[in-house]
């Protein structure tokens, strides 16, 4: 291939090579949420919606930085609007799929996630922050939106405060492949960098071999394996029919997308309201807010089929259109 990578290729091996990292790593990062859970108290719920969403989206985190320093501000932008919108669109039928296939092989007891109505209010809370943004354009409210992004990264860090409240945990403690938490922890995110890197690159290849041009490469397959890592952890937990912590941390990676990330980037002066980027943002609102209702009457999910079409439509728009007319 002529692009280059960090790591050396292996072709359309890399696919299976990155989904054996991926769940490792997932793995990895489930033994640490309990053991950070029983170490310092707190509730496993709460540790999976703040650490495994960040330790999962730190690859999304080094593109951000990276485009940053190098002065690519419109490509860190959209590294940070992606976030809602995949976690709005692709991430959920993910999510269902997951519970049915693991409800098939018994090893669930319902075929969807099993939530309560409280869920809908953190998840409506982490959409209404997506609203402000598509008003104030950075070519007039500048400052504005700087300073929203420095409450919206004050809101995120009292989330994580609330949610890392302590709470008597019972259980004994959790034991980690690798003993030593720190350790664990780099190899989580060294497995999880190289499985991303042989998954993309794999997925690439195999389609070139099979006659796929890289267009659609580039907006139907790639993406799909950039979503395995950052939900891997949830989809685990899902899988086991712990939907408690599976759902916290699909709400935290809603909160770390909604809050902490445009927070960073428009605190910094780096956003845009272009109509690709404003699209997506909006087309993660609506979802979002039917997701909400959804939840309300005790499921979740089942919005899937909408988040996908959302995606597909935002797919056709660019590729075929070059607009969308929402």
């Amino acid at each position: 291939m002529a692009e280059s990578s960090l790591i050396p290729s292996i072709g359309p091996l890399g696919v299976a090579a990155g989904v054996v990292l991926t769940l490792l790593s997932g793995l990895l990062i489930e033994q640490l949420v309990h053991f950070i859970s029983w170490r310092y108290q707190r509730a496993a719920s709460g540790v999976a919606a703040i650490f495994a969403p960040i330790i999962t989206s730190s690859p999304e985190l080094a593109v951000f930085t990276l485009a940053l320093l190098g002065g690519q501000f419109e490509i860190a932008w959209g590294s940070i609007v992606a976030q809602p919108f995949m976690a709005s669109t692709v991430i959920y039928p993910a999510v269902v799929l997951t519970a049915l296939f693991t409800w098939m092989l018994g090893r669930r007891r319902y075929r969807l996630p099993h939530v309560h109505r409280i869920v809908a209010v953190p998840l409506l809370v982490f959409t209404i922050p997506l609203l402000p943004i598509l008003f104030l354009h950075p070519e007039k409210y500048g400052l504005y939106g700087q300073l929203y992004g420095v409450l919206l990264l004050a809101v995120y860090f009292l989330y994580a405060k609330f949610m890392l409240r302590e709470e008597k945990v019972e259980k004994g403690p959790a034991s980690l492949w690798l003993r030593d938490p720190a350790l664990q922890t780099a190899a989580a995110l060294a497995a999880m960098f190289f499985g991303a890197e042989w998954m993309v690159s794999g997925i690439k290849e195999l389609g070139e071999a099979v006659g796929l041009d890289k267009l659609a490469l580039s907006v139907v397959l790639v993406p799909i394996a950039t979503v395995i890592p950052e939900s891997i952890v949830g989809l685990i937990f899902i899988a086991k029919g712990r939907d408690d912590e599976g759902v916290s941390v699909i709400v935290g990676e809603k909160a770390l997308y909604s809050t902490f990330y445009p927070g960073l980037a428009m605190a910094l002066g780096v956003y845009t309201l272009e109509a690709a980027a404003a699209t997506a943002l909006e087309l993660a609102i609506i979802v979002s807010i039917v997701e909400v209702v959804a939840i309300w009457f005790g499921y979740f999910g089942l919005t899937a089929p909408i988040g996908l079409a959302g995606y597909l439509y935002y797919v056709w728009c660019y590729t075929l259109h070059g607009a969308c007319p929402i």
